[in-house]
């Protein structure tokens, strides 16, 4: 997508990451609804952004997006204050798990899905909208296994996020409504998710991981909004190009199915376990460079 004149709308915007988002966009030529639950980071940010950018391409709404109510009026108030339809909704706004697992899950995944909900009946084309663009905010959180039990409700959350970026960035839905939706996946930020949850922890991960800026990870965003398809997950790591990672689950359980059905026949096997599995790939390796060497032999 082409973001020059495009309107956006980012939750979670005052500061960290949402906010390096925005200032992505701004500087491409779009135009940004600022929103955040806290009232005076999101005015703060978006009066530097105005004084940079200019007051007609930047607006600060407040929203708790675990209030119907407030999505309703940040998605409608952005378009009676510019005076066109939105183009972008970024569901960025997040926290981690430190606040108890139930408020977790209700902004990282439950907030996500209501806007997304929402969204996607307002900009469908078949309802009257123009179709548009929804981008997750997710994490590598969402594509790896959890660590403790403290943070499985964060990861739970971005995993959940991933899914349904997924399930909905279909070819089929896009034909259908015009709305592409996508998700980020960032690795370790310095941003107030990854501050709070304690010293002696952020310590470990920073030395452990490495932190990016929110600038470095905002670079990533402008790819995946500019260049990638709908349902597509950018990874973003530090020192590493970004790359998407696909979901290759339903080809791997149709190849452990294979696999189940051909050591039941060959050897009895009633439980198809991972050292079976193992056993498996060797024998399709083997299989497969014999295959290549015939066939080579031939050609030279």
């Amino acid at each position: 997508m082409d973001v020059q004149g495009k309107l956006a709308i980012i939750t979670g915007s005052g500061m960290g990451l949402g906010k390096a988002f925005a200032i992505k966009l701004l500087e491409a030529g779009a135009m940004v609804c600022i929103s955040d639950v806290d009232e005076a980071t999101g005015e703060k940010t978006t009066l530097e952004f105005a004084e940079k950018f200019g007051n007609n391409r930047v607006h600060f709404i407040k929203c708790n997006v675990l209030e119907k109510d407030d999505i309703v009026n940040l998605y409608e108030g952005c378009e009676k204050h510019f005076g066109r339809s939105v183009d972008i909704f970024c569901n960025n706004a997040g926290i981690n798990h430190v606040k108890g697992w139930r408020l977790c899950m209700d902004i990282d995944i439950m907030a996500v899905m209501e806007c997304a909900e929402y969204v996607i009946d307002k900009m469908d084309k078949r309802k009257g909208g123009k179709g548009g663009l929804i981008v997750n905010t997710a994490s590598i959180a969402g594509i790896v296994v959890g660590w403790n039990r403290e943070s499985a409700c964060y990861f739970v959350a971005k995993h959940g996020v991933v899914v349904l970026t997924r399930t909905l960035g279909t070819s089929k839905l896009l034909k259908e409504t015009g709305v592409k939706v996508q998700c980020i996946c960032p690795s370790f930020a310095d941003t107030n998710i990854l501050a709070d949850i304690g010293t002696q922890a952020f310590s470990a991960v920073e030395k452990k991981f490495g932190l990016m800026t929110p600038e470095y990870v905002a670079e990533g965003f402008m790819k995946l909004v500019t260049k990638c398809n709908t349902g597509d997950a950018i990874c973003i790591v530090k020192d590493v190009p970004p790359f998407i990672y696909n979901d290759m689950s339903k080809e791997f359980v149709m190849f452990l199915g294979i696999g189940a059905k051909l050591f039941k026949a060959a050897f009895g096997v009633e439980l198809f376990t991972p050292q079976h599995q193992m056993a498996f790939f060797l024998m399709v390796f083997i299989l497969a460079n014999v295959l290549l060497h015939f066939l080579t032999s031939f050609l030279f």
